[in-house]
Parts: structure tokens; sequence; C-alpha cells
């Protein structure tokens, strides 16, 4: 049977694209590794779909130019009462995700994001002399060494860039909440709070990532609602910028953690699979895929990231990547008869079809391999008591499949590019006020220790 997978891309992955085309110029040169993975997310969703839709809510001043560089994708223009109840529902969706801390350190919830970002942030005082400033510092086992970091950072960054650039609703952000203080609600309830509870208080770090990541979490759950909400209206699947699919990624960690982190270490373990997989008896699956990081193979076939694009439109059309969106596209129409013995065989396919793309499009250098890990899920019974129930709730009377990428490995993956980063980067147009913002950064070591510089903050 021929298939029409349809996939809707949102507009922070295409900002990411432009910048990285040369289109916008680049003010935060920290943003080129996200950029790249916003690129891969573009050319991954060109190779799994037959069409591509996009949500035409950009700002006009925004809007017409990207309508004109993307040509191959549908932009929706939603009935003004249709995008008005599905801002409302997903600001109510991320004011629900509560951001707590517990000591120093997030705890509830946002863990589980802070786990799928592979980053481990806490409260701390920065001091300089009798003065001491709030900051959200990030524990790293070697302070010479935060690409990583610096590049996450900037994807909190684009975060509010992409709520300044959309016509969505007011923004809601999480709920703040620190164990044993139930006055605390929000950002600045948290920060008057420290600033009461130390005399020496200055402030709050100028590196301090604290208003930038609970403003990146908030954001990013209200978009990841939104979008898998049209998603769900268009029939589409939805390929979301990295932080989003992060987000969705942390939903999934909150209901099963453990199952979720073994499928995914199992994968980078053993080099030879190319699929794991849980199916319970109801048929609910959870699995963890390797795909080629499809950039690394098409810049090495192509001068720059345009070509990139270009080449990705010829392949979609190739029987590797047929076979695979049948494969995909199956996951989501599964019957209620029988589902275990479906959802087994459908995966036992996606593992050959996974497998054969490694040897078809698998990119290896030095490093060896470069693949990426997305995690997915299938044939779900949705329980709105749940945040993984609550973010996909538009799909609670139809199948339900979806795939996130994992977006620490896929940054990984941007390390071992080695030369075909350069290539990757020369449309690149700097702005004239160009720079590496830098972030607050401490040893793993002083995570519970002070000293003359600074010690944890707690309430």
């Amino acid at each position: 049977m021929t298939t029409n997978r349809l996939v809707l891309v949102d507009n922070a992955t295409l900002s990411g694209v432009e910048r990285l085309l040369g289109e916008s110029q680049t003010l935060n040169l920290n943003n080129i590794d996200n950029d790249i993975l916003c690129l891969e997310k573009l050319v991954t969703a060109i190779l799994f779909s037959d069409s591509m839709v996009s949500v035409d809510d950009y700002k006009e001043e925004y809007r017409s130019q990207r309508l004109r560089r993307f040509e191959f994708i549908d932009f929706l223009k939603l009935p003004p009462e249709t995008y008005a109840t599905l801002s409302n529902e997903s600001a109510d969706f991320a004011k629900s995700m509560a951001f707590s801390f517990e000591g120093s350190k997030p705890a509830g919830d946002v863990v589980s994001f802070f786990e799928a970002l592979r980053l481990d942030p806490q409260l701390r005082w920065d001091i300089f002399v009798s003065s001491e400033y709030l900051t959200m510092s990030l524990l790293v086992s070697d302070t010479r060494d935060i690409r990583y970091e610096t590049a996450l950072d900037s994807v909190f960054r684009n975060e509010t860039a992409n709520a300044d650039a959309v016509v969505a609703g007011g923004i809601s952000p999480p709920t703040i909440s620190v164990e044993g203080h139930p006055e605390i609600s929000d950002v600045k309830d948290l920060v008057q709070a420290f600033a009461s509870a130390n005399p020496n208080y200055r402030g709050s770090a100028s590196k301090s990532l604290l208003g930038r990541c609970i403003f990146g979490y908030g954001w990013a759950a209200e978009r990841s609602y939104f979008y898998n909400a049209v998603a769900a209206k268009e029939g589409a699947d939805a390929f979301l910028a990295p932080l989003r699919d992060a987000f969705c990624e942390s939903c999934c960690r909150l209901e099963s953690r453990s199952q979720v982190n073994n499928l995914i270490e199992s994968l980078k373990s053993r080099s030879q699979d190319t699929l794991a997989k849980i199916v319970d008896a109801s048929g609910q699956a959870r699995f963890a895929m390797k795909l080629p990081f499809f950039t690394a193979y098409l810049v090495s076939k192509c001068d720059n990231p345009k070509q990139c694009i270009e080449y990705a439109l010829q392949l979609r059309g190739n029987s590797d990547f047929r076979k695979c969106r049948d494969i995909l596209q199956n996951l989501n129409h599964l019957s209620t008869q029988d589902r275990y013995r479906e959802v087994n065989n459908i995966l036992r396919l996606l593992e050959q079809s996974c497998s054969s793309l490694l040897k078809s499009y698998g990119l290896s250098n030095d490093s060896g391999l470069q693949m990426s890990i997305s995690l997915g899920l299938s044939g779900f019974s949705l329980d709105p008591g749940i945040k993984i129930g609550r973010l996909f709730m538009p799909y609670r009377n139809k199948p339900f499949a979806r795939i996130f990428r994992n977006i620490s490995q896929d940054m990984l993956n941007i390390e071992r590019l080695g030369g075909l980063y350069e290539k990757l980067c020369t449309s690149i147009r700097k702005h004239k006020e160009s720079s590496y913002p830098r972030i607050a950064v401490t040893p793993k070591f002083m995570e519970r220790r002070e000293n003359d510089n600074g010690r944890p903050a707690e309430l």
C-alpha cells in the first residue's frame, strides 16, 4: 500500500536552518552546533515524509521571506479561534510542568528534562569580596571543555527568540516550587526569597542560566504541546526543534525512567544492534533505534547546507526511505486485536530498515560510525493523569506513535564531524556584534563544597 506520510516541522527548526544558510545573521556563535542539529531535523523530516507542513504564525516582518525560502513546505494558516484554543491549552499545559528545587538542585518533573539534556545544574552563590550574586551554574567534569554546555545554553536562548517572533498568545511560564516554601510560585518570588535571606545579595550573576532555563523549559513545553496538537489535527508526525524533542523525551522518562534509560544505553553499548524494544502484553511499546546522522552523509556529498537540503529532497524517493516511511506509518495505524504480535512484527521490519539505512548512509570516521538515537512510543493508551498523556491528549481517541531524537547523542555527532564541520559553516554570516556568550560552570567536585569564590545556594 502506498502511503502519504505527512510531517510537521516547527518554526524554531527553520530559524536554525536559516542561520546556517546565511539567510539571517548569527549573533550568538554558540548557536552553530544547535543550527546544525536543526538542519539534521529538517533533512530527516524530508527523508521520512512524502509531504511537509508548518504553521504560518510568524510575525509579519519575518513570515514572507520564510515562506519563500522553504517552498517545499506547505505553511498552514490556522483559523483564529482554533489557534487561540490551542494556544490556551498549550499555556495551561506549560504552567502544569513544575520547575521545582530541593536545596540547591532541581527536583521533581524537571529532573527528567535535564537528564535528557545531560546537564547537571545547581543554584550557587558567586562571591566577590563581601558581595554575593545568585547564579544557576552547570556542574561539569572539566571547566576547560564546555562546548557542549555552551551549545545547550544557546538552545535555551533560542526559545526566547522564538517566543518573540511568533504571534502566540500570552506566555505562561512553569510553576516554580521550592521544598518548604509554599509562598514561592514564580521566578520573582524565588529571587526575592534568596535576596531576603542573604544580606550580602547583590543581584543575579551575569552568566547565570536561571532565567533562561526556566523560560526555555516552559516555552519548550508550550510549543511541544501546540505542535503535537496541530499535528494530530492534520494527521501528521511532528518533527520538533532539538530542545522540544528533549522535552518530549523527558515526559517519557517521567513515566518510565528506567526503561527509557536502559533502551538508550543498550543501543550505545551494543554496536551491532539497530533497535532495542520493550513491548508489553497490551501492545504498548517503547523502543530506541539507531539511524545515520544524515547531515554527515549529505555534506560529504555536497559543498554547503543548501545543497544538503536539495540532495535530501532528491533522496526521499529512494526505496530505502519509502520502505521506512511505510513501516513508520504502520505504527500509527495498529488495530486493537493482536496488537502485541503486530507491534513486534513492525519493529522487526523497522530494525531491518534501520540496519539498511546505516549501511547505505552511515558515515564513519576516526571516531567511529556517526549515528543518531531516537526514542519511540507506539500503541499507547493515554492517561490524562500523567505528563506524557497530557502532552499527547489530542491522540486519545486514535492510534498513537511518536519518535523523539536524543539531543545529547546528536551533539556528540557534531563533535565528531571533523573537517565536514567547516563545510557546514561555509554559508554562515556573522553579525557585526557576534560573540561567544559565556556561562557559569562549576567543577563537579565542588557540588557540596564552598570556597572563597562560591558555595551552593539554599533557602
